[in-house]
């Protein structure tokens, strides 16, 4: 994947600038410095939010993101932790698309593909019950720079099972000839969490839901809209594939907690919104 420089994408700056401001405002007493990084990951989290809901899983993940990304005020993996952490101990109360019951919440789950050699596809969240499971893939300001897809010849070499024939493999195949087709959706990414996916999780439904930020008024930018049509044209593509895809941005999402979500949530979301949804 190839991205250009922050300086050349004045609305990733904005948005950066908008995230930073956010959470100086929500934690006045923490160190924050000029690119928006807490001193400590623990700077960086909700109040509804506590250590010991996720700090195992991102642990056992890769990059040692607790102590890296993690601390940034734009990190998408702390939004998911931040939006998601409370439920570890509320699955009951978790009510996603599709209307599917979960007992089961993890972070940075890993999802092999089954190929040989390489890293496995780490999911931000990893939603499982007796229903299905539901993978998510958090975005915050990462799909504001360009992406070029790239895969490594492995992928058409050794899937050779029923993968091969969905429509994540052939919007593969044809992302190879034309690695251009998306702008600003890593559309490569979510092919290989799909194939991650479908490889662990053989026996029941899957879903690949893409769940991504959008600021208090995405329609000052032409990129968001650009960005949902992307979306729009790979969810095509894919139809009919397994897993399934589906999309929606985090306010979309947390709209729907608030009007079905029980008492305890309505100052969560108060806070998400707060550090979240931002105008740029």
């Amino acid at each position: 994947m190839t991205l250009v420089s922050i300086s050349q994408s004045p609305v990733r700056t904005r948005a950066l600038v908008a995230l930073r401001r956010a959470l100086a405002r929500q934690r006045p007493d923490g160190l924050i410095d000029d690119n928006g990084y807490a001193a400590d990951f623990r700077g960086n989290l909700l109040p509804m939010v506590v250590p010991e809901d996720f700090e195992a899983d991102l642990s056992a993940g890769d990059g040692n993101e607790l102590q890296t990304k993690f601390r940034a005020a734009h990190s998408s993996s702390a939004l998911a932790v931040n939006c998601f952490a409370p439920f570890r101990r509320r699955i009951g109360d978790l009510a996603m698309p599709g209307g599917a019951a979960f007992d089961q919440l993890q972070f940075e789950r890993k999802c092999p593909t089954g190929l040989r050699g390489g890293r496995s596809p780490n999911l931000d969240v990893l939603l499982s019950g007796p229903t299905g499971v539901v993978g998510i893939e958090s975005k915050l300001t990462e799909y504001l720079v360009r992406h070029r897809a790239a895969f490594s010849p492995a992928y058409a070499e050794q899937i050779r099972d029923g993968r091969r024939d969905h429509g994540y493999f052939r919007e593969m195949i044809r992302l190879m000839s034309a690695p251009d087709s998306y702008v600003w959706l890593d559309a490569a990414q979510l092919i290989k969490h799909a194939f991650g996916l479908a490889h662990t999780f053989r026996d029941g439904p899957t879903t690949l839901l893409y769940l991504f930020w959008e600021p208090q008024n995405p329609d000052a930018c032409p990129e968001f809209a650009a960005h949902r049509a992307e979306i729009a044209a790979f969810a095509e593509r894919v139809a009919g594939a397994g897993p399934s895809f589906v999309a929606m941005s985090y306010p979309e999402l947390w709209e729907t907690w608030a009007q079905t979500g029980p008492a305890w949530l309505t100052s969560h979301l108060a806070e998400l919104r707060a550090r979240y949804l931002v105008a740029i």
